[in-house]
């Protein structure tokens, strides 16, 4: 390898480095933030979520383009086990941590919902209403679609047998449901079927995009995963 591709490499793990850096200062500001109430509602905790991951995301893609192809695959998974680790932790603490309780905004006394559709039937009369804003409905529905995508990436990177539908939807399923509820039986949120649903669409579309085969000819072409 000659010295200036060499230099090249080297500028690009520092470059990543920087950006690991970045997305663990951006994670402690975030969770110092959200436990002293600063971040309040879903749209303020969705735009610290995409800064996070965007930030990680271009040092995943600065590793990976300071590694040779024939060590790519190594380390996109290091990279992945970092990210994934780092979601997970925001995860827990956006489910689970904090001071508030989580129940429906229109009536805090609710802790159950069981009829699908009617959480986002109500989100939408609030909107013609006038009760919220646009932004405010759009940021906790589309919130709640992305919430657990992430783990449609995840999950079956890291996990070779996770990457059959009929493996990996049934487990993020019940996924799902555990969540709701543990978040029912600790008092941190509402059980509502209706985030079931929208989490469990957001898991669906983001498998459907990540590992049809299409994709995962690319991921294969680009050496991000094994070619067996």
């Amino acid at each position: 390898m000659s010295r200036k591709k060499s230099n090249g490499i080297n500028l690009w793990k520092v470059a990543a480095v920087l950006a690991f850096l970045a997305t663990g200062a951006l994670m402690f500001v975030f969770l110092v933030s959200e436990h002293n109430g600063h971040l309040i509602g879903m749209e303020s905790l969705l735009q610290a979520g995409i800064l996070i991951a965007g930030v990680a995301f271009f040092g995943t893609c600065f590793l990976l383009a300071g590694t040779t192809r024939a060590k790519r695959p190594k380390a996109a998974r290091f990279a992945m086990a970092v990210m994934f680790a780092v979601y997970l932790l925001v995860l827990l603490w956006l489910l689970f941590g904090g001071e508030r309780n989580y129940y429906h905004w229109w009536a805090p006394e609710d802790r159950y919902s069981l009829k699908p559709f009617q959480t986002i039937r109500l989100y939408i009369d609030a909107y013609h209403n006038r009760t919220l804003r646009i932004r405010q409905v759009a940021s906790n529905l589309i919130g709640n679609v992305i919430l657990f995508m992430p783990m449609a990436w995840f999950v079956p990177f890291l996990f070779k047998g996770m990457r059959k539908w009929y493996v990996f939807l049934p487990c993020m399923l019940v996924l799902i449901c555990l969540v709701e509820l543990v978040q029912f039986g600790t008092g941190r949120g509402s059980m509502d079927i209706d985030d079931v649903i929208l989490n469990f669409s957001g898991v669906i579309l983001g498998f459907i995009i990540l590992w049809n085969p299409l994709t995962v000819k690319l991921w294969k072409k680009t050496n991000l995963i094994g070619k067996k």
